[in-house]
């Protein structure tokens, strides 16, 4: 079962079950670790991993409860108290998983290369994993013995395969999906030991799939696209099934095994909005609960768990990525099709090239989307609302036929704007660039990318003596950002357009 993809870096020299990568972009996923303790909802051993011994029960997550963003912030729920952090990526949507000890005291950010970056009390560890150019991490999980002096645990990547860290043993038995990127989420079972680990990964139909000796699971929903977004298990009470809830993106709960029905407190029909999902400690035996993060911040209890307030949300952004309490963990990659998000002030409008306003609409006469290749067109749709012209948004430059060869190229005769003039430079010489912009006109430039592809953004104004501010039409939410900076969306300069 041994397959290493170019694209993966081993770090060590420890045997690691490695897989390749598919990105999948509109991902979510959860763990969480379940410790017995009598009359705990939580309190199950349900892979037959033998006798082993038991470990202390998490503490009681309502009080410790954090979300994760994209940029790597960590913020309490409730009155969780702040966890200090080690790691921000202020212009990358990165950060994709957070999991914490079963005592709260601290825990790792994963990012989607397969970094680990320490949070509160947790020490320096590494995954011995790296994805220097795919986006291939998935999820972290602390074991249940995890603590500041064992930080063990489990990073789950895209296609299924799980590689352990810290003092953490191998795991056996698992399943993959080579370059398919459907892993969606992890569970260990709470009596794994160092011994023998056992549990569950959910792929992105709702399949939940044993490994280590973890007993099959039956009743689990299924689905024919990929919508399951998280996991959680619960007490079987020493019965035959294994009980617990999958979380699916529109926010429906669904109970397996043995589980209880339980009604969501929030949902969004048809809509990618539920990001992961965690089970509250302290719930008692007979009625579990827990909470759903959706994917602007907001916290929403189910079952029997409390209402719990967020310390930060961002309003028609995704950009929350991941809930995480003690003795849990989650995770999720933003979107590919972003919310409406109507932004203007006194230059213009800012339009994203994946709202779903007019993502989906075709190029001109070509088959691709406007999310896929318009970057170019979004930006004239800015450069237009920049000159008055407010009706013209990225729809209505797509739907003009003429512009655009077969391809959805767009011809040089439609960069023009009534009433202006347009000047168009190839390989243009930067002070060229900055003069044009100091002159209060707008430039969109055309920047060739390290993935071998272009990317074309509005440069608004000048940011200092050698940058400038920037509407980007990939980024969510991008209007007025700096140039400069650790983005994806950024190389070398090679077309610039001046409108006049």
């Amino acid at each position: 079962m041994g397959y290493d993809p170019p694209a993966m870096w081993r770090r060590s020299s420890r045997p690691l079950l490695i897989v390749s990568i598919a990105v999948s972009l509109v991902l979510g996923s959860v763990a969480f670790l379940f410790n017995s303790s009598v009359g705990l909802s939580n309190s199950v051993a349900v892979g037959a991993v033998g006798a082993a011994p038991r470990v202390a029960p998490p503490v009681d997550n309502q009080n410790h409860l954090y979300v994760l963003d994209g940029w790597g912030g960590v913020h309490p729920v409730g009155a969780s108290p702040q966890l200090a952090t080690t790691t921000m990526w202020p212009n990358k949507d990165i950060a994709y998983s957070l999991a914490l000890f079963p005592d709260a005291s601290g825990g790792y950010v994963l990012d989607g290369w397969g970094g680990l970056h320490p949070v509160g009390l947790a020490p320096a560890a590494d995954s011995h994993v790296s994805w220097p150019n795919w986006i291939g991490a998935r999820e972290v999980v602390m074991a249940p013995w995890s603590s500041t002096i064992a930080p063990d645990g489990y990073l789950l990547d895209a296609d299924g395969g799980i590689h352990p860290f810290g003092g953490a043993p191998p795991v056996t038995g698992n399943t993959v999906w080579p370059g398919e990127g459907i892993a969606r989420a992890l569970v260990l079972t709470s009596n794994s030991t160092p011994s023998a680990v056992a549990g569950y990964t959910l792929d992105g139909f709702g399949g939940v799939h044993p490994f280590g000796g973890a007993r099959a699971v039956f009743g689990a929903a299924h689905w024919d696209t990929d919508i399951a977004r998280g996991l959680v298990l619960l007490d079987g009470g020493g019965g035959l099934l294994v009980s617990g809830y999958t979380l699916d993106y529109s926010g429906g709960i669904h109970a397996f095994g043995a589980a209880p029905a339980v009604t969501p407190s929030a949902q969004w029909p048809g809509q990618d909005m539920a990001d992961s999902m965690v089970a509250w400690t302290r719930a008692p035996a007979s009625s579990p609960g827990g909470w759903v993060l959706d994917r602007h911040g907001d916290i929403h209890p189910w079952g029997s768990a409390p209402s719990l307030a967020p310390s930060q949300t961002w309003a028609t952004w995704d950009i929350a990525r991941g809930l995480a309490g003690g003795g849990s963990g989650g995770g999720s990659t933003e979107r590919l099709i972003l919310d409406a998000s109507p932004l203007n002030d006194g230059w213009g409008a800012y339009y994203n090239q994946r709202d779903t306003r007019w993502a989906a609409a075709s190029v001109g006469s070509a088959t691709y989307p406007v999310w896929k290749i318009g970057c170019l067109l979004s930006d004239l749709a800015m450069v237009y609302s920049h000159f008055g012209f407010g009706s013209t948004t990225p729809a209505t430059i797509a739907a003009h036929t003429e512009w655009f060869n077969p391809s959805g190229a767009i011809f040089n005769s439609a960069l023009r704007v009534p009433g202006h003039s347009t000047s168009i430079v190839m390989n243009p010489d930067p002070s060229w660039i900055a003069a044009q912009v100091s002159a209060g006109h707008p430039v969109i430039v055309g920047m060739n990318l390290p993935k071998g592809t272009t990317h074309f953004v509005v440069l608004t104004g000048r940011n200092g003596a050698s940058d400038y501010w920037t509407n980007d039409p990939w980024e969510q939410n991008a209007m007025h950002v700096t140039f400069s900076g650790d983005w994806f969306t950024r190389g070398p300069v090679y077309e610039a357009i001046v409108f006049i």
